[in-house]
């Protein structure tokens, strides 16, 4: 089988390849040697069995300054690459598209957990601009592929970005972390256990649409407050806030496909990886 990963070096996808069990089946190109913008050509040279697509701008913040913006790098990139993707497929060529929880608003008008068939969020006014266009993308990809759906993947280390749970350990330790939310909900997905699923649903060539999420949701003050002390940190200095709905989604997370780790267990297996360290 010859597998496709694009966005081989990012977060989710670089830690696929490293776990992947027979590294002989990957196509991992460069930037220089595979544009999402124009793939026509790769596609038809390398003819791959599946494609793994985990390219995508992620940046949220950024993305929020583009809103509306189609001529902007998070659409051209999500939408438009995607849309390009998609038309260039060889015909047996199977897709997997990694897609995010920020397809759904969060709002208490439509609250999560969201099950796997929930659908995406329609108007892009109730989404970050960077939700809207993977939901854009979801349905160019439509029946054409399966959809995969991440909520804050995370990992012990990776040097190039830092993550939901890193980032704020990092600041934690310089004595700049942020007031935390005690009334927000959510979910978060350990790219370890993504990773393994991933591979299931290649080998067992399933299909549709699957979230991969742990099953139970927690707030931010109570997930990092969780790992402080579990890394042995004072938490004295920790303060609390309420989340603006308008500006992040109050009722979040996902409701996992697969067997997934409660978030406990999911910080208890970082902490055993080194994370922080």
């Amino acid at each position: 089988m010859k597998i496709l990963v694009t966005g081989a070096s990012g977060l989710v996808g670089s830690r696929f390849v490293e776990l992947y069990p027979n590294p002989s089946d990957l196509l991992t190109p460069e930037l220089n040697e595979f544009d999402l913008m124009q793939p026509d050509e790769y596609l038809a040279k390398n003819n791959p069995d599946v494609v793994l697509n985990f390219a995508a701008y992620t940046n949220v913040s950024e993305a929020q300054k583009q809103r509306d913006d189609k001529n902007g790098l998070c659409w051209q990139i999500n939408v438009e690459g995607t849309k390009r993707l998609v038309s260039a497929l060889p015909i047996n060529t199977r897709l997997i598209h990694i897609s995010t929880d920020m397809v759904f608003s969060g709002s208490a008008s439509d609250p999560g957990p969201y099950s796997a068939d929930h659908k995406p969020e329609t108007n892009s006014q109730l989404l970050t601009w960077y939700g809207y266009t993977k939901a854009e993308a979801e349905r160019i990809v439509g029946n054409r592929g399966t959809i995969v759906r991440l909520i804050y993947p995370v990992r012990a280390k990776y040097p190039a970005k830092l993550d939901y749970l890193r980032k704020p350990l990092d600041l934690f330790n310089q004595g700049k972390l942020y007031p935390l939310f005690t009334d927000q909900h959510t979910s978060l997905t350990l790219i370890d256990e993504a990773c393994l699923s991933l591979q299931n649903i290649i080998n067992e060539n399933l299909s549709g649409v699957f979230h991969m999420s742990c099953p139970d949701t927690f707030t931010p003050y109570e997930i990092y407050i969780y790992l402080l002390q579990k890394l042995g940190k004072d938490i004295s200095g920790v303060q609390k806030a309420s989340v603006d709905p308008k500006r992040y989604p109050k009722f979040g997370g996902l409701k996992p496909s697969f067997n997934f780790s409660p978030w406990r267990q999911v910080i208890d297996q970082l902490i055993q990886q080194g994370i922080g360290t």
